[in-house]
């Protein structure tokens, strides 16, 4: 009886719950806009630069605006808890476990005739530095707070079960990459995007994931088009 009155307390008025689902359906909304509606296939820099821009400006709305003044909660209901140096470790072995299983996604990919993500690099090339930059630092920051922290959290808080937010967060952030990498591709990232929300699970705290998603961005966007040829 105790432990029922004390989930009730816990639990969300309903105020509350409707403004996490304007937040959630603003944040989806917008990201389809700026990746699919501005990003024609495939994405000229240009375009690329204009959906970044987007992307980052709702980012700080929902940073400096939305989070702290409309639903009145920390940085820490977003899973942004004190960086240890522990994450970096954690994130940086997920990674080397991860790298198995994607560069096997890529090779079936290749196999059976489908894109993977290292057909982009020649597009990729095409960036100028400040979009690379861009992509690079989108990754990392901005998808995994919103994607990983905000809608897994958010999500947990309107349905109740964290195992069913994260599986909306991976379908989410893998279908909304499709129209900027085409269908190959998006597969990888579907499997990234496992690993991603497992290891927020896991470790409750977005940093691993940003350590993991910040190497994949700097091999993908900085290391093989501005250095390898």
């Amino acid at each position: 009886m105790a432990s029922l009155t004390m989930n009730q307390e816990e639990r969300p008025p309903v105020s509350r719950n409707i403004v996490y689902a304007i937040g959630i359906a603003g944040l989806l909304l917008i990201e389809f806009l700026a990746r699919h509606v501005i990003l024609p296939q495939p994405p000229p820099d240009m375009n690329v630069c204009v959906s970044l821009s987007i992307e980052w400006a709702m980012f700080f709305v929902f940073i400096v605006y939305w989070v702290p003044k409309v639903e009145r909660n920390s940085m820490e209901s977003l899973g942004v808890t004190s960086f240890r140096w522990r994450h970096l470790v954690v994130g940086i072995e997920a990674y080397v476990l991860a790298f198995v299983p994607l560069a096997l996604t890529g090779y079936v990919l290749d196999t059976i005739g489908l894109p993977s993500l290292r057909s982009l690099q020649p597009t990729l090339r095409s960036y100028q530095v400040f979009t690379l930059i861009g992509l690079f630092l989108t990754g990392p920051i901005l998808e995994e707070f919103l994607y990983r922290g905000y809608l897994i959290e958010r999500l947990t808080s309107l349905l109740g079960r964290r195992w069913l937010a994260g599986l909306v967060s991976w379908l989410a952030f893998t279908v909304v990459h499709y129209r900027l990498i085409g269908l190959g591709p998006m597969v990888e990232i579907g499997v990234m995007s496992a690993v991603l929300v497992l290891l927020y699970l896991r470790q409750k705290s977005v940093w691993p994931c940003v350590v993991f998603h910040g190497v994949n961005s700097a091999l993908t966007y900085l290391i093989f088009p501005l250095l390898v040829s």
